[in-house]
């Protein structure tokens, strides 16, 4: 997990950011406003960044955008 984690809530949905130590945004997950970080209802992508903090690729969880990811498990999951 990254060094700063944040979340906004707004037009009926939660995001979830979390960051690297070099305050890039390394996750990215949506979800229903009323949803737990510990339920299966996220979307879930995840952004590399080369040496220079440039942005090389965004995955998402199973290779799809569908809400049925658990946040809190971002950095175990498998991305494409």
């Amino acid at each position: 997990m990254g060094s700063k984690t944040s979340e906004v809530v707004y037009a009926g949905f939660t995001t979830a950011l979390d960051y690297d130590i070099n305050g890039n945004l390394i996750y990215l997950g949506k979800a229903n406003k009323s949803a737990s970080k510990a339920g299966a209802s996220w979307t879930i992508m995840r952004l590399t960044y080369d040496a220079s903090s440039q942005l090389t690729d965004i995955q998402w969880t199973d290779g799809n955008g569908l809400l049925d990811n658990v946040w809190n498990d971002r950095v175990t999951l498998t991305y494409s």
